[in-house]
């Protein structure tokens, strides 16, 4: 054992590209560059999948998923039925998810990459020289090309006695079999909300505390307001323009000092404060790739400042989405055979934060669109028939288009926002305008209804053009 141990460490190997991060982005890469016929080698610290599969996308939304059935046996009596209030344990609930990713990572298994004709590797790789890497364990791998896909880790800020009092991250919770009583949430983005909701709703007493002046700041102040209210009334303690500055021990308890002046006792602290792009042991500077801020830095065709590598997805600081790093993987994959052939766009990318309801954006700001001469039509979903029907009739389409009715930018906040933004991402990233949308066949009752509603508000506001009021002359001459 100890002589094929010794062979593999000095194992070296020539590859036609090496990608290093087994997340979404090495494997787009690995598996594409393996279907172009190239020789390619994955390499990854310890599983195949990343942070979607294991700590991420995969686990969070089947915990999300619980805490919405939870939350509807609870609100059974407005669909007219009786709820005995029963209740899984939270062990189960974890195993559940756990079963389940289990089933997701079938997809990324190791030995079907293999059978691709992708060389894959476990260890820690390190950069020897602009053309080699070193893999822990494994050896050598020599190439003309190199795609890093390391991704990101959590983010922890410096406050002092956090580490001492223990706290978990998206990273550590799902390894957990016990609902504390009560947490607090360092962090009101995505991944604090979405975590607070969830454990709200499976029954602990959750306080979100946020620095900034709202939570969710990359969305529009409405929608912040608006899930800010709808949290609230969930039972959460929301606390904005509060940061933590400090955490002690008491028996078993975290208490938490704040910037005001005041303090909360929970069971647990989650830290949801941010993520900061995974380089360490890469040894960039061998390779002669530079770095900003801890991200490695790419150009529009994603190509580092050494000649043979590229990056993708989390560790660039680019948007951090799966499909973000699918993408980009795409493109680098493409520069990477074909130097300079295609540059990546994030103009028309969506994204979704996965609270009940979903909140799904794509495109501008309402007011970056308006400052672009754009106007913003909006939809409440109190009005649509098929939430009514559903029992969720709760949130509202709001689009942005310019005169001719072209998408500069849409949220969409609604149960199943996630699935309902797609007409308009294609509208956005293929130029279709609201007038083809509002033309378009829906079929009746669904929720993404509300969609062509509101693109019917720009067709209306339209008879208030000249055309329009001439229009309006026309018909009532003809009558």
């Amino acid at each position: 054992m100890g002589d094929y141990m010794s062979e593999r460490a000095n194992f070296s190997r020539d590859c036609d590209l090496v990608a290093i991060g087994g997340g979404t982005g090495g494997l787009v890469t690995a598996a594409g560059a393996a279907y172009l016929g190239l020789k390619p080698a994955l390499v990854e610290r310890s599983a195949l999948g990343g942070d979607c599969l294991w700590t991420g996308c995969v686990p969070s939304k089947a915990l999300i998923a619980s805490a919405r059935l939870a939350r509807n046996i609870d609100h059974a009596s407005t669909l007219g039925l009786q709820s005995d209030g029963a209740r899984s344990d939270f062990r189960t609930v974890m195993e559940r998810m756990r079963a389940a990713r289990a089933t997701v990572a079938r997809h990324d298994d190791p030995e079907r990459f293999r059978k691709m004709g992708v060389s894959v590797h476990f260890g820690a790789a390190r950069f020897l020289d602009a053309s080699t890497v070193e893999v822990e364990g494994v050896g050598r791998l020599r190439s003309r090309r190199f795609v890093i896909a390391t991704g990101a880790v959590p983010a922890i800020p410096p406050i002092p006695g956090l580490k001492e009092a223990g706290y978990w991250t998206y990273e550590t919770v799902f390894d957990q079999n016990e609902l504390p009583g009560s947490v607090v949430i360092l962090g009101g983005g995505p991944i604090g909300l979405e975590f607070a909701q969830v454990f709200a709703r499976l029954g602990s007493r959750v306080t979100v505390l946020e620095m900034a002046p709202t939570i969710l700041i990359r969305e529009d102040p409405d929608v912040a307001a608006f899930m800010h209210r709808l949290l609230t009334a969930e039972g959460m303690e929301i606390r904005v323009g509060t940061a933590a500055t400090a955490v002690r021990t008491e028996g078993n308890a975290a208490v938490v000092e704040t910037s005001d002046g005041t303090s909360v006792t929970a069971d647990r602290v989650f830290v949801a404060t941010g993520r900061r792009p995974m380089t360490d042991g890469l040894n960039l500077e061998a390779g002669a790739i530079r770095t900003d801020g801890g991200a490695v830095v790419v150009d529009s065709r994603l190509q580092t400042s050494s000649g043979s590598a590229w990056a993708v997805g989390d560790v660039t600081g680019a948007l951090q989405f799966t499909h973000v790093a699918e993408q980009m993987a795409k493109v680098a994959l493409r520069n990477a055979v074909i130097p300079g052939s295609t540059k990546i766009r994030y103009d028309s990318v969506p994204w979704v934060t996965y609270t009940d309801p979903e909140i799904a954006h794509v495109g501008m700001s309402e007011a970056e669109a308006e400052a672009e001469g754009g106007t913003t039509y909006r939809y409440e979903l109190d009005d649509l028939d098929r939430a009514i029907v559903d029992a969720s009739a709760v949130g509202f389409v709001k689009v942005s288009a310019d005169r001719r009715g072209r998408v500069l930018g849409a949220t969409i906040v609604a149960h199943g926002g996630g699935e309902l933004i797609l007409p308009l991402v294609m509208a956005r990233q293929h130029g279709l305008t609201l007038g083809r949308i509002a033309n378009t066949i829906f079929p009746y009752p669904t929720m993404v209804e509300g969609v062509k509603r509101a693109a019917g508000e720009y067709m209306r506001s339209r008879l208030d053009t000249p055309s329009g009021r001439l229009l309006k002359r026309i018909i009532q001459w003809l009558k």
